[in-house]
C-alpha cells in the first residue's frame, strides 16, 4: 500500500472514532430521568404498565414523591403497578456500610446488644405495658429511684436465648448512662412475662439501685456505648427496661423492653 492509502485508511480511522464518541456522548444526554409528565404522556400515548416500568428502569425518575405528587400521578391514569416501580427509582440509594462487629463493638442504632459467635447481635425490642404506683405524670428513675410496678409482655418468651457468660453492649441516646437501663427477670405464666417490681438493677462501679442487683461494670467502648459481661444470671426470661417510660394520668404506661432468655 502505497503512502496515499496508508494515509486516507489513517484519515478514515480518525473520523469513525469521532462519530463514535460524538454517539455515545449524545446517548448519554438524551438519557435523562423521567419526569411525571413524561410518564403520563407515555400512558396517555398508549404505552403499556411494562414498557413504562423498563422506561423507568432504564432512565431513572425525577418526580414528586410528596402526597400530592402521587395523587397527581393515580388521576393521570397510571397504574400502582408503575407508581411503585417510579417510587423505587427516586428512592434513595442506600450507602454500602459493614454491619457492626465484636471487633468495633460500636452498633449505629440506639439499642442493646449481644455478642454472639463475634458478631453484634440486637436483642428483640418487645413492648411491656405496667402500672405504677406513686408516681403518676412522672418519668421513670430507672437505675437511681426504686419504683414499684407491674408489668406484663406478651408471650412465654423472647427469641433471643444464650448461655452465661452474655456480653452485652448498650448503645445509649446522648445524655443517657447505662445506669438508667435496668435489667428485670420475668415471671413467665401461661401467655405473657410478668414482672411485679424490680427485680434486678443495672449498675455501674459503684451504686445500685436495690439489694437484688447485679453488679455489671461497665466500660465505655466508644460514644455512648458501653459493654458489660453479665455472667451469674439464673436460668429464665429477662430483658433491659429502657429509660423514658411515662405514667399517664390513670398510672398505666408502656415501655420499651429489651428481651433475652438465658438456658443452661
Amino acid at each position: 500500500m502505497n503512502s496515499f492509502g496508508r494515509r486516507w485508511w489513517i484519515t478514515l480511522i480518525i473520523i469513525l472514532c469521532g462519530l463514535m464518541t460524538i454517539s455515545t456522548a449524545a446517548s448519554a444526554q438524551t438519557r435523562k430521568p423521567l419526569t411525571s409528565a413524561d410518564l403520563t404522556q407515555m400512558k396517555t400515548a398508549g404505552f403499556d404498565d411494562q414498557t413504562i416500568i423498563n422506561a423507568i428502569n432504564a432512565n431513572g425518575v425525577s418526580i414528586d414523591t410528596s402526597v400530592q405528587g402521587l395523587l397527581a400521578l393515580k388521576q393521570s391514569g397510571l397504574s400502582e403497578k408503575v407508581i411503585d416501580a417510579a417510587l423505587a427509582a427516586a428512592a434513595p440509594k442506600p450507602v454500602a456500610s459493614s454491619a457492626p462487629s465484636a471487633d468495633s463493638g460500636i452498633p449505629e442504632d440506639i439499642g442493646a446488644y449481644a455478642i454472639v459467635k463475634g458478631t453484634l447481635t440486637p436483642l428483640p425490642v418487645e413492648v411491656v405495658n405496667f402500672k405504677t404506683g406513686g408516681m403518676l405524670g412522672a418519668a421513670f428513675t430507672y437505675g437511681i429511684k426504686k419504683a414499684k410496678f407491674q408489668g406484663t409482655v406478651p408471650g412465654i418468651k423472647s427469641s433471643a436465648e444464650f448461655t452465661n457468660p452474655v456480653t452485652v453492649i448498650l448503645r445509649c441516646a446522648d445524655g443517657t448512662a447505662p445506669t438508667e437501663y435496668q435489667l428485670i427477670q420475668l415471671d413467665t405464666k401461661s401467655d405473657r412475662r410478668e414482672f411485679t417490681e424490680s427485680k434486678v438493677g443495672l449498675m455501674g462501679a459503684s451504686g445500685g439501685v436495690d439489694k437484688q442487683a447485679i453488679a455489671i461494670n461497665f466500660q465505655r467502648v466508644g460514644h455512648d456505648t458501653y459493654k458489660g459481661i453479665i455472667s451469674d444470671l439464673r436460668s429464665g426470661q429477662y430483658g433491659f427496661l429502657a429509660p423514658g417510660a411515662l405514667a399517664s394520668a390513670n398510672g398505666a404506661s408502656t415501655g420499651k423492653l429489651y428481651t433475652f432468655g438465658i438456658v443452661e
